[in-house]
């Protein structure tokens, strides 16, 4: 049988996640309107499938590992961290070469993702005070294209997100005990509290 009976509601790491992911769509596609590119953005969250070479830019919110601390009956705090890729893809020209096109919108994406998960008006996610008590972006690393004959030139670089997350629990009320069944109890002794058999 059961012992939880109540519904477990959505965790705050899930609700960190989709956060991520809608704060990032919302400011990069407002990006596109202030500065003027053309590239088409994608934002997912936890897409598996490859990035396709027909696609410009792709950025993917995947959730990593928490570590907890801070932990008793009621809840404990998270370090949670989170990926966030960035792949990107550049056609030859008169110009410039494929690669060189790619990078530099790799790195120009990269960086508005850092800025906007850094900005002092997302220090809560969007979310309500009391889940998040702060964010960091840890590092970046960018990565070879694992195709050396790819022909859109694809570029990746990915951003290490961390986040503070308070998860609760509820408490369990016990249940009323009428009698006492056991026959040993704690008895104080010079050498510390002692075990025995009652009489």
């Amino acid at each position: 049988m059961a012992l939880i009976t109540n519904i477990i509601q959505e965790q705050g790491f899930e609700k960190v996640r989709d956060s991520i992911g809608a704060i990032l769509t919302t400011e990069l596609l407002n990006q596109k309107t202030l500065q003027g590119f053309s590239e088409d953005i994608n934002v997912y969250v936890g897409r598996s499938t490859p990035f396709q070479q027909d696609e410009q830019i792709m950025v993917n919110v995947l959730l990593d590992s928490s570590n907890y601390g801070s932990i008793n009956e009621h809840d404990a705090m998270g370090n949670t961290s989170y990926y966030i890729d960035v792949f990107t893809s550049g056609k030859a020209n008169m110009n410039s070469i494929g690669g060189y096109q790619s990078s530099q919108l790799r790195d120009k994406f990269i960086g508005m993702c850092r800025a906007i998960l850094q900005s002092t008006k997302y220090k809560t996610l969007s979310l309500p005070n009391g889940i998040i008590s702060g964010t960091y972006c840890e590092n970046f690393e960018v990565f070879d294209s694992t195709n050396a004959q790819d022909s859109s030139f694809t570029s990746m670089a990915r951003l290490n997100f961390s986040v503070r997350i308070l998860e609760n629990q509820e408490v369990w009320q016990g249940v009323t005990i009428a009698n006492s069944f056991t026959s040993v109890k704690l008895g104080l002794t010079e050498k510390g509290y002692q075990y025995k058999l009652t009489t």
